[in-house]
């Protein structure tokens, strides 16, 4: 199942205007630990495309997944480029315009088999270097877990659940990794 939705902030287990100035929340992010830090676009899609694969299998309940830009709805595809070709034919199959502003829902399968395309969305919608473009949010349907992909090459996770969140880390601690808490985040 796919979806397109426009009305993002019904979807969401949490509101995201305010999730990251309300307390409660813990966040980390994993960042390339900086002998990795000049590697390709491909290896750098595999080596996130691990870690959001473990995070996907261990978070999924069976419900849907919400794909969204973070705190406000933007174009989808700002632009006619030739890149992020999976995305881009999902939207043509669906009849739905590149202009198309809210979220997709995804079932875990679908979302793992576009993972290639989302982790490198933010970075990679424009061909132009060193300009980005909004960042992403993968939440479950029932949990207050976001994975936000960055157009800094970094995937941050943020949570409600401190147990939760110290498992996951826990799971994908590899030396691919350098893992910085949020300010105010202490886990362990």
């Amino acid at each position: 199942m796919i979806e397109f939705k426009k009305n993002v902030n019904s979807l969401l287990p949490y509101n995201r205007k305010q999730y990251l100035t309300d307390s409660g929340w813990y966040g980390v992010s994993f960042q390339l630990n900086s002998k990795l830090k000049e590697i390709d676009l491909t290896n750098f899609i595999e080596i996130y495309g691990q870690l959001f694969e473990s995070i996907i299998l261990k978070l999924d309940k069976g419900s849907f997944w919400i794909v969204n830009h973070d705190d406000k709805d933007l174009e989808w595809f700002p632009n006619d480029e030739d890149n992020l070709t999976s995305l881009r034919t999902l939207f043509k199959q669906h009849n739905i315009s590149n202009k198309f502003k809210g979220a997709l829902i995804f079932t875990k399968d679908d979302l793992l088999q576009f993972s290639k395309d989302l982790i490198s969305y933010p970075f990679t919608v424009f061909k132009e270097e060193g300009l980005l473009y909004k960042n992403l949010d993968v939440s479950h349907s029932e949990s207050k877990f976001i994975i936000k992909i960055s157009g800094h090459l970094n995937i941050d996770l943020l949570s409600m659940d401190k147990e939760l969140l110290k498992e996951v880390i826990n799971a994908n601690q590899t030396s691919d990794f350098i893992i910085k808490y949020y300010l105010g985040t202490s886990i362990f």
